[in-house]
């Protein structure tokens, strides 16, 4: 079996040397959209910091995570020796998040690498709060309708227990939810020419039936958390009929949404 230690290094590096190959290709043959020039000091500048912010929150990941096992007052310089040591069990599931958050970082610097360090930093913030307005909101209801509902009802007829989603979705539906009213709120003081660079959220913003049935989806798929959470363990007859009736909302709601999407 690897060693944890092992295992993050892979994790890190797998996809850290992937993006550097296809930036060296693209170095040497250049495209349309990427010449020699966009090889420069600035854009060189941002990856590297932006590759040490990621790497400061996996190190900070991993230690709350061995603070769970007895390792409190763990140090910095501790931190090889004690994943050479412990269970790789214990940190096994958090590879594929580090391995996305590389993947995430080599996206950003593409974005920087096409089209500047300040255009390139303005829609990757864009690009990211989309999808944690719109996107996360969506895969959040795209879960309650397509695993958690089928799971319930399975559960009910079977005796088999699922591992619920309820907190998950709740606190995606608090931020997607925070996100929007936060958006509305400065749109409609700064007015649309104060945040002009943000082109995706504009869509949203402008699109009052859209923002309005993206509120309403965030509200419905909190509800179902909180019924997840505080109902169905009490009164559990009451917890699954309001379940199933929420989740029966979310289905036009969702489709009327990506109808929507579609047609910005």
């Amino acid at each position: 079996m690897k060693s944890g230690k092992r295992l993050i290094i892979e994790a890190v590096m797998v996809p850290l040397i992937a993006w550097v190959v296809i930036w060296t290709f693209l170095y040497i043959h250049p495209i349309s959209n990427i010449q020699r020039e966009n090889f420069n000091v600035p854009w060189l500048i941002t990856s590297i910091v932006s590759l040490f912010l990621v790497l400061a929150f996996i190190i900070l990941v991993l230690k709350k995570r061995l603070r769970k096992t007895g390792y409190i007052n763990l140090k910095f310089k501790e931190l090889p020796k004690v994943l050479e040591q412990v269970n790789s069990e214990i940190i096994n599931d958090l590879t594929s998040g580090i391995f996305r958050a590389i993947l995430i970082w080599g996206a950003f610097s593409s974005v920087v690498l096409i089209n500047g360090p300040e255009k390139g930093i303005t829609l990757a913030i864009d690009y990211a709060l989309v999808f944690i307005t719109v996107g996360l909101l969506l895969i959040a209801s795209m879960a309650i309708l397509l695993m958690d509902v089928p799971s319930m009802l399975y559960e009910s007829l079977t005796g088999k227990r699922f591992s619920p989603v309820f907190k998950e979705v709740l606190l995606i539906s608090l931020v997607s939810g925070s996100f929007l009213i936060l958006l509305g709120f400065i749109f409609q003081h700064l007015g649309t020419s104060g945040i002009k660079a943000f082109n995706s959220l504009l869509k949203f913003h402008v699109n009052v039936n859209l923002y309005k049935n993206l509120l309403l989806l965030s509200a419905l798929n909190a509800l179902y958390g909180l019924t997840g959470i505080f109902i169905l363990p009490r009164k559990r007859k009451l917890g699954l009929l309001m379940l199933l009736l929420i989740s029966l909302a979310l289905i036009p709601l969702v489709i009327k949404i990506f109808i929507q999407l579609h047609s910005l």
